[in-house]
Parts: structure tokens; C-alpha cells; sequence
């Protein structure tokens, strides 16, 4: 017996990116006991962690796939820059990793949902009935997403952001912490609502915007 259990295939997810975001996932990761071994791809290796230690670095992806490790999740952190996340995610799926998404125990998940490939969703967080959420996009600690909302590829929902019902969130925008969006609105693509912000109306692609009531500034 033990000795088919030492041969069994071990579960292996790789953490590309060894920041401040990186901590928040793995604590999420760590609570789930999905993974038998969790590596970290980053080129400090000052990252290291008690029991999880980097492997290598982006440049290092194929071989690591060839040895073993079978799933790879973003844990590069963004406030509205997110080429860096988009660059990594394609690197790790060119290399034939599966991109699971990571959701933290205590997070709330309606029925009727759909969660996209490498998305974070942190501690108690809720998504609600009929929202959509893409690919590599965060909803991080505390955060609501109510029903029927739409949050972009790698747009990221900052801790404590509201988006009440019905909100589309466009790809790579970032929500500032704290921030209420009212019922039905739409926020575009590659857009920036700063901190503690109310948006009460449409803000269009790629602008910054902040403020109660929210204006665009740039």
C-alpha cells in the first residue's frame, strides 16, 4: 500500500509570481488541500515561502510541464495593468498547463454562474446568481458581484467593491477597494475607478475615473 501510494501521480500547481497577491492565493490555495506540491515561478527567489519554494522563472514553464507539474495559476498581481497577467497566462497555456480557478472556502458561488479559466475569488467574497466572470479576472476579499453582472477577462474587483445588479465590467479594468457601482451600469475595457469611488454612471474605455459621484479625470 505504501508503496503504490509513493508512486501515485502527485497534483502540482505552479504560482506564477511571488508578490503581495501571491500571499492572498496561496492562504486561499493552502485551505482547499487540492495540490500535493506548490511551486512558485518568480525571479526573487527572496519569494519563498515556509514549505513553497520557487522552481524557477516564465523561462523555465516547458521543462517544468515535460517534469510533471500539471496546473499553473496567475498570481502577479494589478491595479489596471494587466499585460504582465495576460502574458503569463498565455505562456503557461502555450506550454500545456491546465488553468484552474481558485476559490476560497469562504467565498459564496450562486448556482447559475460562470467562472472563467485562472480566476481568483477571495475570502468571502459572493457572486451571485447569473453573473458571468472571464477569464484571469479577480474578485478579491469581501468583494459582491451581484446577479446577472459581467466582469471582464483579467478586470480585477478590489477588496470590498460593489457591483450591484446587472453591471457589465469591461476586460482589464480595475475597481477601486471600497467602490459601489449602481444597478446596470457599464464600466469599459482598460479602465481605472480609483478607490472608495460611486459610479452612477457609464464610464467609457480606457479612462480613470474616481470620486462620489464618479468623474472621469484622464
Amino acid at each position: 500500500m505504501a508503496e503504490n501510494a509513493d508512486k501515485r501521480i502527485k497534483n502540482r500547481i505552479l504560482l506564477l509570481g511571488g508578490g503581495g497577491h501571491f500571499r492572498s492565493v496561496l492562504d486561499s490555495l493552502m485551505s482547499l488541500e487540492s495540490y500535493d506540491e506548490i511551486g512558485i515561478i518568480d525571479r526573487d527567489t527572496a519569494a519563498s515561502v515556509p514549505g513553497v519554494h520557487v522552481v524557477g522563472t516564465d523561462d523555465d514553464l516547458p521543462r517544468l510541464r515535460e517534469a510533471g507539474w500539471q496546473s499553473a495559476f496567475i498570481t502577479v498581481g494589478s491595479v489596471g495593468a494587466t499585460g504582465l497577467r495576460r502574458k503569463l497566462f498565455a505562456l503557461a497555456k502555450e506550454a500545456g498547463f491546465l488553468m484552474p480557478s481558485i476559490i476560497d472556502r469562504t467565498a459564496i458561488i450562486a448556482r447559475g454562474t460562470m467562472i472563467g479559466e485562472g480566476v481568483f475569488v477571495g475570502k468571502r467574497a459572493v457572486v451571485n446568481f447569473g453573473s458571468v466572470i472571464g477569464d484571469g479576472a479577480i474578485v478579491n476579499t469581501g468583494a459582491i458581484v451581484e446577479h446577472d453582472c459581467a466582469v471582464g477577462a483579467f478586470a480585477h474587483i478590489s477588496p470590498g467593491a460593489v457591483l450591484c445588479g446587472q453591471v457589465a465590467i469591461g476586460a482589464d479594468t480595475h475597481v477601486g477597494a471600497g467602490s459601489v457601482i449602481r444597478q446596470g451600469i457599464r464600466i469599459g475595457g482598460g479602465s481605472l475607478i480609483g478607490a472608495g469611488s460611486v459610479v452612477v454612471k457609464d464610464v467609457p474605455d480606457h479612462v480613470t475615473a474616481y470620486g462620489n459621484p464618479c468623474r472621469v479625470v484622464g
